[in-house]
């Protein structure tokens, strides 16, 4: 009996043995930035045994048997790790960070036969048009957003300056955040938000309701602007199509049509992710200066959709002042289209100066409730952007109940760090002066704004000193309501300007204004801001110095302005201007009399203005009492304007038509860049002296001015019925980065092509008298011939200097005309 009693405790131990699983789980983090690493291949050494980590850097191992004593983790991009495992533990918990290592290029062994990665990217690109999810009817789903921004690789410089020694000094009782390696983070913001995305495709229309936030940051507030942008609306990325737009830069999908001219492909795994078998391939760029990713990404078998990525872009690309881009996504079959339902992306830009810190971005995006092929009426995508009236949500206990993952002790902290910063005195004027660059406007008192500063002081020959004082009510002051005014008084001439403008907002879905303006001030002949769309620095800068053809102005204008729905922004006014000259002018008010015709050298005009603008994906958000565009995703952009001048209104002298169009658009041709161009064409129908036709914009300084004509003299040209063609075509690093030393400088070429074409009627020519003594006609008309620029250069010298040499084609008998010239500008861009 007893032997039978040892016989079965003895078959049940084995029996118990036998069931035992092992169980090694964890999770795998970035070094630097703290952040899980997705994808990563985590493995029992010497073994095919492993798994990957998930989107939020979780593996779990479940094993018979623990047959060897060490765990590989590797993932490309990081510097592979070996970690011990104890064989004799049924459960271990080991969590693993990865050192972020340079992407290194594979080197390519050619073989009999083809490279098998090939077949599956063939059939990848092949199935692009049925797996692209922006090519369903329609999508939407709930989104989850975070953001956090951190100062990171603070210099000693930067260390000992004050502002520095009073945040250290401020926040060391609360605790102190740091990477790795023992260097500081200060945190500068976090946001979160709650919202509904939704997609059409025919028409392409977008449209994101901002349903909560929850902001900390330095600098910013709470407010609608920054409501409007941490959505997941500046967060798209679609690697189904050949360029994906990253910090406005194209970079060529790794699954682009013409990629075998761009990337490196390694078949390096298959394996099921969830239910669905994948073929785990390696890519990386040719040439590791092109705009273009390094990475994994898992195809699935059947669909050859993607189901995850990780796509970095690093340092030696041609980029400024980016260190690493980092894009992690993972997708889900809904109904059989792959939808991405996690995104996170980092963003770790270095420092600008070498007394300046770096920053470190991240964006985490995580979205449920998917609903596809359902599109809403078209009138449901007219606002882009819409917040909820109570978007503002502090309460901590809805957010731990929304958030896909808990906040790290490291993120409660840097809540507490962020308001803490904020209350320092000397970080209040950094953030004012801050302000102050961003908009020109500084807060005079509760509503009320000074500015633009940048309109504040100007000397020239006509005013000699001239000081100027604005100011705004903002919407402190009102929401609904905004007025601005100004003085300005000119040494020289010792005469007052000044103008004023009160506006009614309407509405801000859809925006809707009424503006009535007043100005008495010094204009230029074809230098008005608002006909030439001038930066505010460049119109600043058209009041120094010697003014051409200056005159006084006197003007009033009534204008109402609607976004009549997505895309189309209509404007309609009434408009009277007084004309008189400071410079010698004289016109023939009866102009059928030639010589005979009484002159005289003031004139108005009565003016009924429409404009209508076409901007089918515009994204535009409000900010505050302004409303904001920032451009066109892909598709073009439409002005039609007509002014119809009314003789015998108000005062007014002539009879006129202006009718004009203009046609921009950025064309992006992936591998060899990008190509901006605007066509715009116009005519003035009438009999009316020059300072009312169309006058070609010249420039005679030495700077690059985009909207001139650079080898054109001040007032050279002036037209009645005009076409022109301006292009730039930026070919990034297409050049450059073949020469083995100047790709480390990551210059870029460019070249550009200016084009006009116009005529002069006799009748408008002739208006304007021929005196011995003066020269009033000291114009002319083109002739047949276009007039014509073309000019190349270089770009992103010491990562700001823009040359271009320019070469004038036509019209070179004129007198006092340049056929070449270099100039230059500048611009800081990524």
């Amino acid at each position: 009996m007893k032997q039978l009693y040892f016989l079965i405790l003895f078959l049940s131990s084995t029996l118990v043995s036998a069931q035992i699983t092992y169980t090694i789980k964890g999770k795998v983090t970035d070094f630097v930035t703290h952040d899980p690493i997705p994808f990563a291949a985590v493995s029992i050494k010497n073994t095919t045994i492993g798994r990957n980590t998930d989107f939020e850097g979780n593996f779990l191992l479940q094993l018979p048997n623990i047959s060897s004593d060490s765990l590989l983790i590797s993932c490309m991009g990081y510097t592979s790790k070996t970690v011990l495992i104890r064989r004799d533990s049924v459960t271990q918990t080991i969590n693993i960070q990865l050192k972020p290592s340079d992407i290194l290029l594979h080197e390519v062994t050619v073989h009999a036969g083809e490279n098998p990665a090939w077949r599956i990217i063939r059939n990848a690109v092949s199935a692009k048009p049925s797996n692209n999810y922006k090519k369903i009817s329609a999508y939407d789903y709930v989104s989850y957003n975070k953001i956090e921004v951190d100062l990171n690789n603070i210099t000693d410089k930067l260390r000992k300056r004050k502002i520095a020694k009073k945040i250290n000094t401020a926040i060391e009782e609360i605790g102190t955040l740091t990477d790795d390696e023992g260097k500081a983070l200060i945190p500068t913001f976090i946001s979160e938000s709650m919202s509904h995305y939704y997609f059409r495709n025919d028409p392409r229309l977008s449209k994101e309701t901002i349903e909560k936030t929850n902001i900390k940051g330095i600098a910013v507030t709470d407010g609608s602007l920054t409501a409007q942008l941490i959505g997941s609306t500046f967060q798209q990325y679609n690697f189904y199509v050949n360029q994906v737009d990253v910090l406005n830069k194209n970079f060529a999908s790794p699954i682009a049509d013409d990629w075998r001219l761009i990337y490196d492909y390694y078949l390096a795994d298959s394996s099921y992710i969830g239910e669905d078998f994948c073929y785990r391939i390696e890519f990386t760029p040719k040439r590791k200066q092109d705009l273009a990713f390094a990475g994994t990404m898992w195809i699935h078998k059947d669909s050859w959709a993607i189901a995850q990525i990780d796509a970095s872009i690093s340092k030696d690309a041609n980029l400024n002042f980016v260190e690493r881009i980092k894009i992690q996504q993972e997708l889900e079959p809904i109904d059989g289209i792959w939808i991405p339902v996690k995104n996170r992306i980092v963003v770790d830009v270095s420092e600008i100066t070498k007394g300046s810190a770096g920053m470190l971005l991240k964006f985490t995006n995580y979205n449920e409730d998917v609903i596809i092929n359902r599109p809403k009426d078209l009138k449901f995508y007219d606002r882009g952007i819409e917040i909820a009236t109570d978007y503002i949500e502090t309460d901590k206990k809805y957010w731990q109940s929304v958030r896909p993952e808990p906040f790290s002790e490291k993120e409660q902290l840097a809540y507490t760090m962020i308001d803490t910063i904020k209350t320092i005195p000397a970080v209040k004027t950094y953030t004012e002066i801050a302000k102050i660059l961003s908009s020109g406007y500084t807060r005079l008192f509760t509503g009320i704004e000074l500015g633009p500063l940048v309109y504040s002081g100007a000397f020239n020959n006509v005013e000699g000193v001239r000081a100027r004082l604005g100011l705004r009510t903002n919407y402190e002051f009102s929401r609904k309501w905004v007025l601005e005014g100004y003085l300005a008084y000119g040494t020289k001439d010792n005469a007052w300007k000044g103008g004023g403008e009160i506006t009614k907002i309407f509405s801000r879905k859809p925006w809707t204004t009424l503006n009535l303006k007043f100005v008495h001030d010094i204009e230029q002949v074809g230098l008005r801001k608002e006909d030439l769309g001038l930066g505010a620095v460049f119109s600043a800068y058209m009041r120094f110095f010697t003014l051409m053809r200056p005159y006084y102005e006197n003007e009033t204008r009534l204008q109402f302005q609607r976004e009549v729905s997505k895309g189309i922004f209509t404007t309609f006014g009434v408009r009277t201007r007084s004309f008189e000259p400071l410079y010698p002018f004289e016109y023939r008010t009866h102009p059928q009399m030639a010589d005979a015709s009484p002159t005289t050298t003031r004139f108005n005009t009565s003016e009924f203005l429409s404009e209508i603008t076409f901007a089918r994906d515009e994204l535009a958000v409000i900010n505050d009492n302004e409303r904001l565009s920032f451009g066109t995703v892909k598709s073009p952009t439409i002005t039609f304007k007509y002014v119809l001048g009314a003789k015998n209104v108000l005062n007014s002298d002539f009879t006129y038509h202006n009718i004009s169009a203009k046609y921009s658009h950025t064309l992006n041709l992936g591998y060899f860049g990008k190509t901006y161009y605007r066509a715009e064409a116009g005519a003035i129908l009438g009999t009316v002296p020059y300072p009312l036709l169309k006058s070609h914009l010249g420039n005679e300084t030495i700077f690059i001015v985009g909207n001139s004509f650079n080898l054109m003299n001040n007032f050279e040209f002036i037209s009645d019925r005009y076409a022109s063609l301006r292009y730039t075509h930026d070919f990034e690093g297409l050049l450059f980065n073949r020469f083995p030393l100047i790709k480390k400088w990551k210059w870029r070429t460019f070249t550009t092509g200016k084009f006009l074409w116009g005529t002069l009627t006799d009748k408008n020519y002739d208006i304007t008298p021929q005196r011995t003594e003066t020269d009033f006609r000291n114009f002319s008309g083109l002739g047949k011939a276009p007039y014509i620029e073309l000019g190349y250069g270089i770009s992103n010298i010491f990562k700001f200097l823009r040359i271009e040499a320019m070469h004038r084609l036509t019209y070179l008998d004129k007198p006092d005309i340049k056929k070449f010239g270099v100039k230059f500008s500048a611009e800081i861009s990524l």
